[in-house]
Formats: C-alpha cells, sequence, structure tokens
C-alpha cells in the first residue's frame, strides 16, 4: 500500500484537485440554472452533468494523461458507469454504517472515501488504462 501510495501520490493529488474543481463547477452551474429557472431539480441535474463532464476532462487530459486511441464515447460511457457504482456503494456505506454507529458524519467519512477510492482506482485501471 505504501509504495502504490508512493508511487502515485502526485497523480492522487491532481485526482483530488480536479474533483474540487469539478465539484465547484458543478455548485456554480447548479447556483446559475436555480436563479434562472427556480426549479431545483433542474439545476441539480444540470450541474451534476456539467460538474461530471468537468470531471471527466480533467482526468484524461490533466490527471491520467490518457492518449489511447479508444473512442471517447465509449471512455465516457466506462466514466460514468465507474462513478455511479461509487456513488451506489458511497450510499449504501452510508446507511449501513449510519445504522451500526449512529453517526452521519462518519458515516458520510467512510462512504465518500470509498466512493472516492473506487472512483479512482476505476479510472485509472479501467476507463484510462495506458
Amino acid at each position: 500500500m505504501y509504495n502504490f501510495l508512493k508511487k502515485n501520490n502526485l497523480q492522487i493529488f491532481k485526482f483530488g484537485v480536479s474533483g474540487v474543481i469539478a465539484s465547484y463547477i458543478n455548485y456554480l452551474v447548479y447556483i446559475s440554472f436555480y436563479f434562472i429557472s427556480n426549479n431545483l431539480v433542474f439545476a441539480s441535474l444540470c450541474g451534476y452533468l456539467i460538474g461530471i463532464l468537468v470531471s471527466f476532462i480533467l482526468a484524461k487530459i490533466w490527471v491520467f494523461r490518457n492518449r489511447l486511441k479508444q473512442p471517447i464515447v465509449k471512455s465516457f460511457y466506462l466514466f460514468c458507469l465507474i462513478y455511479l457504482l461509487g456513488g451506489i456503494e458511497m450510499s449504501l456505506i452510508i446507511i449501513v454504517l449510519n445504522q451500526l454507529i449512529n453517526n452521519h458524519k462518519i458515516a458520510w467519512l467512510f462512504g465518500a472515501f470509498i466512493g472516492a477510492l473506487n472512483n479512482y482506482l476505476g479510472s485509472k485501471y479501467i476507463t484510462f488504462r495506458k
């Protein structure tokens, strides 16, 4: 585990930074569309979709520097599937852990860690493998 972290520390750091950037853009789009439309569902969906797109672009060109000839649509499809799985894992862990320890904040931290781990490893070894 130590060797993996040492070997990939810059890539892991970039993955975290790109996640923060994508989340910030997601929020800006959400706020903008909510201000324009006053529709919470529409604004949330727009923010999430743009956030996923930004996350994909940053992962492809900055985090993993992926230059495979794999069609972009296939890469994006795999990316979305991995992130969907990460979201499901995160949600399940939060629900189960909160039932066990009765602390939603700690449950969220563990769930977020597992979701992020899933997203990083899935992106590295499935979507953007070299």
